[in-house]
């Protein structure tokens, strides 16, 4: 293949038509001077103008090839989008002679050749030297990365499985513990067999007296060692004042014959007629005397009827931690003054009312105050270490009317 750099210089380098006369050596002779200058002049022109086309041929040469080299992707697609199309049609370009169309695919296909050697495939260019540092610390931080996600997903699966391990042992744990049952404690049995049979014989009871009297005495009995005693307030209106004394009397018999034991009972009418000093000593003299010889319970009937003075010596039998006996029951019994005590009454109601009574009852602004005498402190103090449970009670009329001994025959 003929380049068109080489085509062009044969056609610059071309000699000029010339008339073909044959000289000889006489016509030559014979021809003027000035002609044969004039023929000398003339070569030298023609010389000098095919040297210019020469030069010029080289510059658009150089110029082409410095076009072609520092040509971009772009110029190699087009390069190649027409190789293609001339190569699928198999015709060459309109307007080009065929000589000229095989030199121009001859120098496409170089140039073509020549960008793809020094720029790649494109889509696919080669990476240089100096990003192959930055990609090796791309990929050294994601598997760092990759690490430390399967690092944390593998500790949360452990502490999972852990909290998983934990439940299961917790649940089973209970469920062991629920399905055998608690050692039964048979003085609680005894207790709680006595004090249901109370539920059918004293009906219409409010029933917060059997559910907290059962759990409180209950929980009671079940210390091995009491630190303070039981101690629970009954009370009652007037109308149910031999329920009262039936019903507290019948719970403290079942506490202490849960214990194979007695009960004793102080009724405050008794001592309401002596002085403060006395009644103290004399109700001193009875709880003593009762517990000492193995009584595990005590029932104070009337309690508002006390000398308030007297009232000083449930220091000794209520205080919650220095109670001279722990292991006994003590249940104390007010009549309030009202007639009827409503059937749906709150606890609470209950308790602020026994207080506010026996307050009224045991303080007043003419008394005295001496170490021996009721005032407000000391009262405060009183009502602090018996007001564990307060309950009420209602009238059953079979034992207002025939008295608590025919009721509890069975």
């Amino acid at each position: 293949m003929v380049s068109q750099k080489d085509l062009g210089k044969k056609m610059t380098r071309t000699e000029p038509c010339w008339p073909k006369t044959k000289w000889t050596a006489k016509k030559t002779a014979d021809v003027p001077q000035e002609t044969q200058e004039d023929l000398e002049i003339g070569r030298q022109r023609e010389s000098s103008r095919t040297a210019e086309e020469d030069a010029l041929s080289r510059s658009k040469s150089l110029s082409s090839e410095s076009k072609t080299t520092h040509s971009d992707m772009n110029a190699t697609e087009d390069v190649t989008e027409g190789l293609s199309a001339e190569e699928s049609t198999g015709v060459p370009l309109l307007g080009q002679e065929p000589g000229e169309h095989t030199e121009q695919e001859t120098q496409e296909r170089e140039s073509s050749s020549t960008l793809r050697s020094r720029h790649g495939t494109k889509g696919h260019a080669a990476p240089q030297p100096e990003a192959q540092p930055c990609l090796r610390s791309v990929t050294s931080q994601n598997t760092e990365q990759e690490k430390t996600k399967e690092f944390s997903l593998q500790k949360g699966l452990v502490i999972l499985g852990l909290a998983l391990l934990v439940f299961c042992i917790f649940f089973f744990s209970n469920s062991t513990a629920k399905s055998q049952p608690a050692p039964r404690n048979p003085t609680v049995e005894a207790f709680l067999s006595h004090f249901n049979e109370l539920q059918d014989k004293f009906p219409g009871q409010n029933p917060q007296l059997w559910f907290r009297g059962r759990k409180f005495l209950k929980k009671h009995l079940n210390t091995s060692q009491p630190t303070q005693p039981a101690i629970i307030i009954l009370t009652a209106a007037r109308q149910g004042e031999r329920t009262l004394r039936c019903l507290s009397t019948q719970v403290a018999d079942a506490y202490s014959a849960a214990l194979h034991a007695s009960t004793v009972q102080i009724d405050g009418r008794d001592v309401s007629d002596l002085q403060s000093d006395e009644a103290k000593l004399n109700v001193d003299s009875e709880l003593s005397s009762a517990f000492q010889a193995g009584y595990r319970a005590a029932v104070i009937h009337r309690f508002e009827l006390l000398p308030a003075g007297a009232t000083l010596i449930f220091y000794k039998y209520c205080d919650h931690e220095s109670a001279v006996f722990k292991d006994v029951a003590l249940l104390l019994t007010v009549l309030l003054e009202q007639e009827v005590l409503e059937t749906q009454i709150s606890l609470q109601w209950v308790e602020e009312r026994v207080r506010d009574f026996l307050w009224a009852k045991f303080t007043s602004a003419r008394t005295p105050s001496s170490y021996d005498r009721m005032d407000s402190d000391k009262m405060s103090g009183l009502w602090s270490r018996i007001s564990h449970l307060v309950l009420p009670i209602h009238p059953v009329q079979n034992i207002e009317k025939g008295g608590c001994h025919i009721h509890t025959k069975t």
